[in-house]
């Protein structure tokens, strides 16, 4: 059994930066992630005996039915990015899609302090989310499932682990998640992350079972798939945002890989 993996778009707004206030998680019944633009405070959770301190370039994740104390500094006022959505997996067996099952929690992290690089990439995705404009929930449901998903894999696999070639795979799986669009060649992928072609594959198959060029077809896949399934973009335009050279190209994928055509795939779940 496959299970195919959906964010849906709840709220989002920022909390200004307004000296000293206080307050608590009021929307529990959702997954949420609290960009610290910048600013001082702490919060605290009933398990917890510490306040946890937070400032700028933290970034924290809030499964459903966390409960948090919230406090702002008087001198440096904390302004966060609050963004809260659903999630849930859409099973497929036996060549059908099943009802959609909601997600307990995401492994993610629930707090992480992010380098100046990092923090800019991060937020960029919000400020993205935050930009969206459109009068087709379709096109900007689509838009949010790429977005969020490239920081849940960002958030998964940021490491500050010292090994290289941990690194080198960290980056370079990363790098196909979130570019999986443009032309990607192996050996170029290798090169750019200082690491040998026959090493990058060896860590692919240790911590994801398959290889960089499987793991990729994989990512489209997905991308393919999500598309079909929230958009009503034409199958060209489907096969360039996912990587594939054509249409035909894409069809002729697709059916590999799910044993039904594109057409058939959105017909069958729209």
């Amino acid at each position: 059994m496959n299970n195919h993996r959906i964010y849906h778009h709840r709220l989002s707004y920022e909390k200004p930066p307004v000296p000293g206030w206080k307050d608590i998680r009021n929307t529990t019944d959702v997954h949420s992630l609290y960009w610290i633009q910048r600013g001082e405070g702490e919060f605290r959770h009933e398990l917890e005996e510490e306040p946890l301190h937070v400032n700028e370039r933290n970034l924290l994740y809030l499964k459903p039915g966390f409960t948090l104390t919230m406090a702002s500094s008087t001198d440096k006022p904390l302004c966060i990015r609050m963004l809260l959505f659903d999630a849930f997996d859409i099973p497929y067996e036996h060549q059908n899609w099943l009802k959609p099952v909601s997600i307990e929690a995401l492994d993610l992290p629930f707090y992480k302090r992010y380098s100046p690089e990092q923090s800019d990439w991060l937020e960029a995705q919000f400020t993205r989310i935050w930009d969206m404009r459109g009068n087709d929930p379709h096109e900007r449901q689509a838009e949010f499932q790429y977005v969020l998903s490239r920081m849940i894999h960002f958030m998964k696999d940021t490491n500050t682990s010292l090994d290289p070639y941990m690194k080198a795979f960290q980056q370079a799986k990363l790098w196909i998640e979130t570019c999986y669009e443009q032309p990607i060649r192996l050996e170029e992928l290798a090169k750019t992350n200082h690491i040998s072609v026959s090493q990058l594959r060896k860590m692919f198959i240790k911590h994801v079972g398959i290889s960089p060029k499987e793991y990729l077809n994989k990512v489209r896949n997905e991308q393919a798939k999500t598309m079909l399934l929230l958009t009503d973009e034409p199958m060209k335009a489907i096969a360039d945002a996912c990587g594939f050279a054509d249409e035909f190209h894409f069809g002729k994928m697709f059916r590999v890989w799910n044993a039904i055509s594109p057409a058939r795939f959105r017909a069958m779940n729209k």
